[in-house]
């Protein structure tokens, strides 16, 4: 187990800071505990979960998260969101291939809305307060030898989720995504000494799409969004909501937050990774994607593309 304490000073920011502890091995039966406290300025999230990889000692696994976090977008200058709720999901094996799941599960959250200014850059953030109920079904299967530096196998996802109707709450739409990854092994250097590890080289590709049908007005960050690295769907080379269903829109352009989302959107990413341990890695990629206003538009020749140079610790 691990527990962690940090703190932090920024220009003009004031002190920020996070208070965690995890334990993977929690009584000796490789099940899971988080809890983590982040305090600041732009933070004050509190969250916890604990998961079980086999629930009384089957192969069904099961993972329960409470959660209260707020969302200040650095990138977001007219307001920010909180999402306050919980979430239970369970796993269950596919009797056919061992390397398949199918996942359950439900969540509830109450989400708020504060706009710090009153000028009408964006109408997002004047929205009241919503309730969502979402049941969420998926299907994984996962062949990947390593989970954040793989150099052999594949992982491929769809997921369904579910919100209002006969669930309640404030909203009524159907979100579906689909991922897939494929990993195929080119080389390695070394590890021909005894306790020694070789550098391994890997092509890699990755496919992600999805789609929303019905009305997330309420929830409009459900809705997809690209650019950037931490929010929304990333595409290295842009900034946060640069991708719009308009084309590459700069932020402060004068394209309101709301034009920026979709409900469609599809990415693509070719890499050719060094593998030097399972802690660092460095990769030449190339990454396409778009984000479209209806299912019905999209359009895989138009995208928008970038080319460079990662490294990932």
């Amino acid at each position: 187990g691990s527990c962690n304490l940090g703190t932090g000073v920024g220009g003009g920011t004031g002190l920020s800071g996070f208070v965690g502890f995890d334990e993977p091995n929690l009584f000796g039966q490789a099940k899971s505990g988080h809890l983590r406290w982040e305090f600041g300025r732009y933070a004050n999230n509190i969250e916890a979960s604990y998961g079980d990889p086999a629930i009384m000692g089957s192969r069904i696994s099961g993972s329960l998260a409470l959660f209260s976090a707020r969302d200040r977008f650095i990138q977001f200058p007219e307001g920010q969101r909180r999402r306050t709720g919980g979430s239970v999901q369970f796993g269950f094996p596919l009797p056919f291939d061992r390397w398949s799941r199918l996942f359950v599960g439900y969540s509830l959250a109450r989400t708020t809305y504060e706009q710090f200014t009153s000028e009408q850059t964006s109408s997002l953030f004047a929205l009241p307060p919503g309730v969502q109920s979402t049941v969420s079904l998926g299907l994984a299967r996962n062949t990947l030898n390593h989970p954040l530096f793989p150099t052999n196998g594949t992982r491929q996802e769809i997921r369904a989720e579910l919100s209002g109707g006969i669930l309640g709450g404030d909203g009524d739409f159907q979100k579906y995504t689909a991922s897939g990854q494929w990993y195929v092994p080119v080389g390695q250097v070394g590890g021909g000494q005894p306790g020694s590890r070789p550098i391994r080289f890997t092509l890699g590709f990755t496919a992600e799409a999805g789609v929303l049908f019905g009305d997330a007005s309420r929830f409009p960050f459900e809705r997809f969004w690209m650019g950037g690295v931490q929010f929304g769907q990333p595409l290295r080379g842009y900034d946060e909501t640069t991708v719009t269903p308009l084309g590459y829109r700069a932020r402060g352009a004068g394209t309101p937050l709301e034009e920026r989302f979709g409900d469609a959107f599809l990415r693509l990413s070719a890499e050719y990774a060094i593998r030097f341990n399972d802690n660092i890695s460095l990769s030449f990629f190339y990454d396409a994607g778009g984000v479209w206003r209806e299912p019905g538009q999209i359009n895989p020749t138009k995208l928008l593309r970038g080319a460079g140079v990662g490294i990932t610790l």
